[in-house]
């Protein structure tokens, strides 16, 4: 199998009840925009991982992912662009933002993300479909059964082919 240069980035779609937690920009090229909390993922590391570690860094919040909610793939400047936004169950919604990169942070329901001044039309779909869908996979960890980190993400339906294990 022969590598590829590419860039992964991750978000991780925090719901609680009927609101979604969205943040501000507090600088970059999209200052003052929102969307929910996301980055890239570091060398070495799982991007379901880098997921709840920018939600941490960002937000102060732990969380459980659920699954995923969306995938964006496009290729920049040559190099293969992957954005996997991921359901998160949050542990509290006591919310401390960084302020070197969040300005505001508020929790938006599905008729209020229609009046934000998003990033991207795709963040907007993507939190629109956490929102109002969930998360249509089940994330399973393998890692144990495997001997180093390996996840998969399901349809509910196809759990079973994942030799029994649960996360």
């Amino acid at each position: 199998m022969r590598s590829v240069n590419c860039d992964v980035g991750v978000a991780a779609c925090t719901v609680s009840g009927n609101q979604i937690l969205l943040v501000q920009e507090a600088s970059g090229p999209h200052t003052g925009r929102w969307g929910v909390p996301k980055g890239f993922v570091e060398s070495g590391e799982l991007p379901f991982d880098a997921a709840l570690r920018e939600l941490r860094e960002e937000c102060g919040i732990e969380g459980e992912v659920n699954g995923l909610v969306g995938v964006r793939e496009t290729v920049r400047g040559g190099i293969i662009s992957i954005f996997l936004a991921y359901s998160v169950e949050p542990r509290s919604l006591d919310v401390e933002v960084d302020p070197m990169e969040i300005k505001d942070h508020g929790w938006f329901n599905l008729e209020q993300l229609k009046t934000v001044d998003w990033i991207s039309p795709t963040m907007q779909s993507i939190a629109t479909s956490a929102l109002s869908c969930g998360a249509p996979t089940v994330s399973l960890d393998l890692s144990i059964n495997r001997g180093s980190p390996y996840l998969i993400h399901l349809m509910p339906d196809h759990i079973d082919i994942a030799l029994g294990a649960t996360r």
